[in-house]
């Protein structure tokens, strides 16, 4: 008699009260239905236990840390505590298509069951609910480390094996870019990599997102960008070239944030350190601003382009 689920969904969740509700109807309205909910609530300040708790399904299994401890240690706890054969993740402002499992359970039985990575395709959506496609090529067309460098494939597009997570879980040092280390280091271990071409998930673009709200975003990427690109497993396999376009952009929206700052001396620094980095911009479009928060950075010429335009203006 099976007893164990074949999927086990982990949510890592802190202060969603108000979207973790339709995160989780997402999933219990999935086609595919053998599966498990784990929430775990890193310590939440706001209702998160209560509208949890009055969800009342037998399928959600809900946690709570007593300390905050950030997403990667929750998603830990999560993976040590799932019963699934194959762990998938979702955030807590996110969702899932109702096809979600059973695409990726249609696939990974076409595979024979491995102990594997697989992965789909996402929708981008803003906070008004506007969907437009996320850049997702084929993985097939790409060199493997160019393309989890390229492209972020965030982790609720995933199905990985609990073995395979059970090896090569989330760094707790790693709190930011941790979806690109993890599978980076997925790959170098030699875990093989199935990606399902379909979109299946969808990322919301929430105004309380790291990604959308944290005006250290530059500094905080540009030191785990560097410290990812240090770890020993990785030294030799990944692209300079894509190296030097992460670091670039770091020092892109630095440059961006001093300009905005007045910092004439730093913005210089981060903007000729960009296109030193990366001469091309790391999005084939950022050369023009780079060179004119150059020139508006030394002090003549900036003065001189000011003083001209005031004159033409009259």
């Amino acid at each position: 008699m099976k007893i164990n689920p074949y999927f086990s969904l982990i949510i890592p969740s802190y202060n969603r009260a108000h979207s973790i509700k339709k995160a989780i109807n997402s999933i219990l309205e999935q086609s595919f239905q053998d599966f498990e909910i784990i929430v775990i609530d890193d310590c939440s300040t706001d209702d998160t236990t209560n509208v949890i708790e009055s969800m009342r399904h037998p399928k959600i299994h809900y946690f709570r840390n007593e300390l905050n401890q950030e997403r990667c240690i929750s998603r830990n706890i999560g993976i040590e505590k799932a019963k699934g054969t194959y762990i998938c993740f979702l955030d807590s402002d996110d969702y899932h298509l109702p096809h979600h499992f059973e695409i990726l359970y249609d696939e990974i039985q076409k595979q024979n069951e491995p102990k594997g990575f697989f992965f789909t395709n996402s929708w981008n959506e803003t906070s008004e609910g506007v969907r437009t496609e996320r850049g997702c090529p084929v993985y097939s067309e790409i060199e493997p480390y160019t393309y989890f460098l390229h492209y972020t494939v965030n982790p609720q597009r995933w199905a990985v094996h609990k073995e395979v997570l059970g090896k090569h879980a989330f760094d707790p040092e790693i709190v930011i870019c941790e979806d690109m280390d993890t599978s980076l280091r997925i790959l170098a271990a030699g875990v093989p990599i199935y990606h399902i071409n379909e979109r299946t998930t969808v990322y919301v673009a929430a105004e309380d997102s790291f990604t959308m709200s944290d005006s250290n975003k530059a500094e905080k990427e540009l030191f785990y960008l560097k410290k990812i690109f240090k770890r020993k497993e990785l030294q030799g396999k990944l692209p300079r070239s894509e190296k030097n376009r992460l670091i670039s952009m770091c020092y892109y929206f630095l440059a961006i944030k001093c300009r905005s700052e007045s910092k004439k001396r730093k913005t210089m620094m981060y903007s000729i350190s960009s296109f030193l980095l990366f001469p091309k911009g790391y999005n084939g479009k950022t050369n023009k601003s780079i060179m004119v928060m150059c020139i508006y950075s030394i002090p003549l010429i900036g003065q001189f382009i000011n003083v001209t335009r005031r004159t033409f203006k009259k």
